[in-house]
């Protein structure tokens, strides 16, 4: 007789790094004893087979076998037919078993007699939260139907589930092989044939997301052979469909259309011609019976809809190419449908949901009584790629006034999802016609059969720019109400108050203060101190910062400049206290520690913010939670915003750097062609200043220590940023760190630092190369640099990155912005761009600059090239070509030293503006 409850069936290939954790859990397992263990390498080359032996070795009740190809599905099925326990589960070889997984799944199989049991899943290290997982939370239960449960049919996972092995080898239950999606054949399979399931309330199995993109799911959307794996599952299912009761069939058919969705709506962007076409029939035949209720409860939105709309149809037109058959609204009962004439039982896959309006700027149009607000839409389902036909409108409902709204191209929406490209409107208020009270805000769509309606919703840079807009006697308020509608508060200036006005902003701060809403301390605070700070800090607070403990880039000199040449009282500098760099600030006085009182306090009355970073993620105090200070302090202390930035913006930044995401209200540049750029690609009309970078006042160059600099930019997608919210977590920094040993980005390095013709010539020509990482980079790189005499690694808290520029001879980058600071100094340089595919595709988009046609010096794509530059360049003695010099002239509007004085009178305008 068998001595064992279950068989635990565990595929490895090449997870050394991750399989101890997983053996460990399986080892903890309180009934361990009664578990037989199958460890199946599929043909592993690292050393995941050595950790298996070795498992096996300690414990008797573990085999382990071999196999070569076919996947994880053919290595869980050799388990399956190797198996002798009654039933079965799965584990992958990167996850983790809760130690009481398999005793509770047990202990459900034998008291419900359960073909399937079925617990709770969780994610790490961020969680998940799907649909399904609503069915937990309640107890243990068990079922006769997945009809009961319909959601569970998304669980399709074989691994947080326990199986009857009897009921799977009966009905024929097993993993498909060579292709993706395996998993689902067995746990979909299973769970809508079953006749008795239950369920455990507790969490069973631990899926470990990896961060690595090496994943499955990682490339799901752009790997071509995951469409058509994932065809063939949803054809397998179909056909299993066939034979079912009508109730199931109902629950598979959600399955069918919600796995395949996100498929059909990408097909077109990766397919052409004849394998499009065959996507489409085999999709029709799967589809064309799905009832269009089970197709609206299963799908996201319209956008998801339209391609079974095309399968129920029969259009393959409007599955190939939507955005050229859909271009114009109709509108029914004030809904918006993407298609007029349909049958009543088509027109909800027609219906355009949801369709919202999202508010992200507000601002008077300097000089006038005009109003103008900025935001985005979306109709989903309806192709953004050209002005939509009808006429838009912005309705402020309290005030009987509406006006029309103009459809906006948008750089910043196209990059985020091409078929939002013409999504942005903006819409202008007169002022003088608003009526004194709180008006909501509507975004109309007037097109063939009526008009659609919905509300304005409030955008991050809609609460990061909300300010108070006064305008003869009127004052407006852009807000918030409920669940981030926008709303506009109009009532009379501070000069009217005695005329009792309810509106006003002292009554809604006493309000605040008495319903102890967030940041109530901070608002009362803030009243009672503003009459002393023109005594105790100045009239006008200008409040500088960079990283929280940097003081090296635009921020540092402008603020030495306001304090020295400009002698401003009000300008003071935020640094946190441990900061090497409080050094360089020294004897320049407004020194303030990162989230002292003073800080919080100087956040209260601060005229602007100043910083060459994000502001948000830098500036704000800790433990001030970001959103909540924008909704309920930002808008009421009203500081403008002033992006220094802390490299010349060459390439499109437009999903980060948008205005109508930043709430910035002054931007510098340093020439016509990159504030053309700002101003009409990334929004910033009439709010650039094109002034020249403070720091470069003093790039005056040192050169003649026969130094060469080597200095790339950091990738995104190679490590966590030192901004990111939660830090990452261990496994995600882990995980960015397996990114980063596999990657290009260090394979260059390496090569290009060890490279046997440049370590010679340095020695050849006296020269000593200098690597200075990313301050992004600075955890990844260090070990890759040879113990050399002549190469050597600079450290940021030592030496600033603009005296290690002032200093080069030669300079080497390779998409990094400091090439603009090195072109500016007059020292030659070579770019290193040997990653041209992934860094585009990863971290930044193509601008308006490429190096090949507008750069500073010669571009190299391969070890081999770059070396061969840099050697031409020591041979020569390190002298720039003329043809190089006549671009720099080009490009920088100033090379005189007063940007310094240009920049203070830009933020001077700004804060007179404020005033008056």
């Amino acid at each position: 007789m068998n001595s064992y409850d279950v068989t635990l069936v565990v595929p490895v290939y090449n997870v050394e790094q991750y399989l101890q954790e997983c053996l460990d859990s399986i080892e903890a397992q309180t009934v361990f004893e009664r578990c037989e263990v199958v460890l199946v390498d599929n043909g592993s080359t690292d050393g995941s087979y050595r950790l298996c032996a070795e498992f096996a070795r300690r414990h008797a009740n573990t085999t382990v076998l071999v196999r070569h190809g076919g996947g994880a599905g053919a290595a869980r099925n050799l388990g399956m037919d190797r198996a002798t326990s009654p039933r079965i589960t799965f584990c992958d070889s990167d996850d983790v078993l809760p130690p009481t997984a398999l005793e509770r799944m047990l202990d459900a199989s034998s008291a419900t007699g359960a073909q399937v049991v079925v617990g709770a899943m969780e994610t790490f290290p961020k969680p998940t939260n799907w649909a399904w997982k609503d069915h937990f939370g309640k107890g243990d239960r068990t079922f006769d139907s997945l009809a009961e449960m319909p959601e569970l049919v998304h669980s399709a996972s074989a691994c947080n589930k326990l199986f009857d092995l009897s009921y799977l080898r009966s009905h024929g239950i097993r993993f498909a092989e060579g292709v993706h999606f395996e998993d689902a054949y067995v746990g979909v399979s299973a769970l809508v044939l079953a006749t008795r399931l239950a369920l455990v309330d507790a969490c069973v199995y631990r899926y470990r997301k990896r961060a690595a993109g090496n994943s499955t799911m990682d490339a799901i959307w752009t790997r071509r052979q995951n469409y058509w794996d994932h065809l063939q599952l949803v054809e397998y299912l179909h056909r299993l469909g066939a034979g079912l009761p009508e109730n199931s069939k109902a629950v598979l058919d959600l399955f069918l259309v919600r796995s395949y969705q996100g498929f059909a709506l990408r097909a077109p962007d990766l397919f052409r011609g004849a394998e499009l076409e065959d996507i489409y029939s085999r999709c029709r035949a799967v589809y064309w019976g799905v009832s269009p209720d089970v197709i609206v409860r299963a799908t996201a939105d319209a956008r998801h809809r339209v391609a079974y709309l095309a399968f129920l149809t029969g259009d393959f037109g409007l599955f190939a190419d939507r955005a050229a058959r859909l271009h114009k609204l109709s509108v029914r009962d004030g809904r918006p449908y993407l298609i007029g004439e349909l049958p009543d039982q088509l027109a909800p896959l027609a219906q355009a949901t949801p369709f919202t309006a999202h508010l992200e700027h507000v601002r008077r149009v300097p000089g006038t009584g005009t109003l103008r607000l900025s935001g985005r839409f979306e109709v989903s389902g309806m192709p953004m790629v050209r002005p939509l036909a009808g006429h838009l409108g912005l309705r402020v409902r309290g005030s009987r006034l509406s006006v029309p709204a103009t459809q906006i191209r948008r750089r910043d929406l196209k990059n985020t999802r091409p078929d939002t490209e013409w999504g942005g409107f903006t819409a202008d208020l007169p002022l003088d016609a608003l009526r004194k009270g709180v008006h909501d805000l509507e975004f109309v769509i007037d097109s063939e059969g009526g008009q659609a309606v919905t509300p304005c919703l409030v955008a991050a840079g809609y609460l990061r720019g909300a300010r108070v807009v006064e305008h003869g006697g009127t004052r407006v308020v852009p807000h918030w109400k409920g669940k981030n509608r926008a709303i506009l508060m109009v009532s009379g200036t501070a000069r009217r108050l005695a005329r009792g006005i309810p509106g006003s902003l002292l009554v809604k701060d006493a309000k605040h203060v008495l319903r102890r809403r967030p940041f109530w301390k901070q608002r009362l605070l803030r009243l009672f101190t503003k009459p002393l700070k023109p005594l105790f800090l100045g009239r006008d607070i200008w409040l500088f910062g960079e990283r929280g403990d940097t003081a090296q880039d635009n921020s540092w000199h402008l603020f030495r400049h306001a304090r020295t040449a400009g002698k401003r009282r009000g300008a003071y500098y935020v640094i946190r206290a441990g900061s090497p760099d409080r050094a360089r600030l020294a004897g320049l006085g407004h020194i303030v520690a990162h989230s002292s009182w003073k800080h919080k306090l100087l956040m209260l009355h601060a005229s602007v913010l100043v910083n060459a970073y994000d502001i948000d993620t830098y500036m704000l105090p800790d433990g001030w939670d970001r959103t909540r200070y924008l909704k309920h302090l930002n808008w009421r202390v009203g500081a403008r915003r002033v992006f220094l930035q802390h490299g010349v913006t060459d390439k499109d930044v437009s999903k980060g750097l948008h205005r109508n995401r930043t709430g910035v209200d002054l931007i510098l540049a340093v020439s016509r062609r990159e504030g053309r750029f700002l101003s009409e690609e990334l929004g910033y009309e009439g709010q650039v200043g094109v002034v020249g970078f403070p720091r470069f006042d003093a790039l005056v160059p040192e050169r003649g220590g026969r130094t060469i600099l080597f200095m790339p930019t950091w990738r995104a997608y190679l490590t966590v940023a030192s901004y990111s919210r939660d830090g990452g977590g261990r496994e995600m920094r882990q995980a960015m760190r397996d990114r980063f040993l596999a990657s290009s980005y260090r394979d260059f390095m390496v090569r290009f630092l060890n490279d046997p013709e440049l370590l010679a010539a340095l020695d050849r020509y006296d020269y000593t190369l200098q690597f200075l990482p990313h301050y992004e980079m600075r955890a990844m790189v260090g070990e890759i640099v040879p113990e050399r005499d002549r190469v050597r690694v600079i450290d940021q808290n030592e030496v600033s990155v603009q005296e290690a520029m002032r200093r080069c001879d030669l300079f080497v980058t390779d998409w990094s912005s400091t090439a603009f600071d090195v072109a500016y100094l007059g020292t030659p340089l070579v770019y290193a761009q040997f990653d041209a595919e992934e860094y585009w595709d990863g971290h930044y988009q193509k601008g308006y600059f490429d190096a090949r046609r507008d750069g500073f010096g010669p571009v190299g794509e391969t070890v081999e090239e770059v070396v061969g530059e840099v050697v031409r360049y020591m041979r020569g003695g390190c002298e720039r070509e003329p043809g190089y010099l006549r671009r720099v002239e080009n490009f920088f509007e100033y090379r005189d030293q007063q940007n310094n004085v240009r920049a203070s009178e830009a933020i001077d305008r700004l804060v007179r503006e404020l005033n008056h």
